[in-house]
């Protein structure tokens, strides 16, 4: 399923992509700071990679918070 209802085009696709980048190299420069934002919630993450899941939760949070995710219609 697609979280918009539709896919995304190109120009969407390199914003999340360097916006994962972003996230990462920040992540992998604090590994602290990943691992704290993996450990929020009840199941504690089981990831061998913990820089990465956080990245990918910056980018879910990012599609997650569009306008046309919150007021789909």
């Amino acid at each position: 399923a697609h979280a918009l209802a539709r896919l995304p085009a190109e120009d969407e696709l390199t914003l999340l992509r360097e916006s994962f980048d972003e996230h990462l190299s920040h992540f992998q420069e604090d590994p602290d700071a990943a691992r704290a934002l993996v450990a929020i919630g009840e199941t504690p993450s089981a990831t061998t990679q913990p820089e990465r899941l956080a990245a990918w939760t910056m980018v879910a949070s990012l599609v997650l918070n569009l306008d046309e995710f919150v007021t789909k219609n």
